[in-house]
């Protein structure tokens, strides 16, 4: 797990562009994570922000059900964030968790 993220990490660092997902609070152990793709049209305008989402995970350990709770700029990084979260894998469990949030940051690096 730690190495997933490091290497995440890594490859957007070594982008110039930063993309954070603060990660869950919660009993489930991420598998796979995946940092969303800074949009280029932000890239460009130099655009930085934010996007709060809110998910359920099922016991298989899929993201369903995801939720912008908020976004700044409203509507620059929400698909994004929503494309990353599609591939995001947790461990097994046995019932569905409710409710997890994340907030992503979007800056640039230096």
């Amino acid at each position: 797990m730690k190495i997933v993220k490091s290497v995440c990490m890594a490859a957007v660092l070594a982008s110039g562009l930063f993309v954070a997902p603060a990660m869950a609070l919660n009993d489930r152990e991420t598998v796979n994570v995946v940092a969303p793709e800074y949009p280029r049209g932000a890239e460009r305008r130099n655009l930085e922000g934010a996007v709060s989402v809110r998910y359920n995970v099922t016991p298989e350990g899929t993201v369903t059900d995801v939720e912008i709770v908020e976004a700044t700029p409203a509507g620059v990084f929400d698909r994004a964030v929503l494309r990353a979260l599609e591939q995001w894998q947790y461990a097994p469990a046995e019932e569905t968790t409710e409710g997890v949030e994340q907030v992503f940051n979007f800056a640039f690096a230096g």
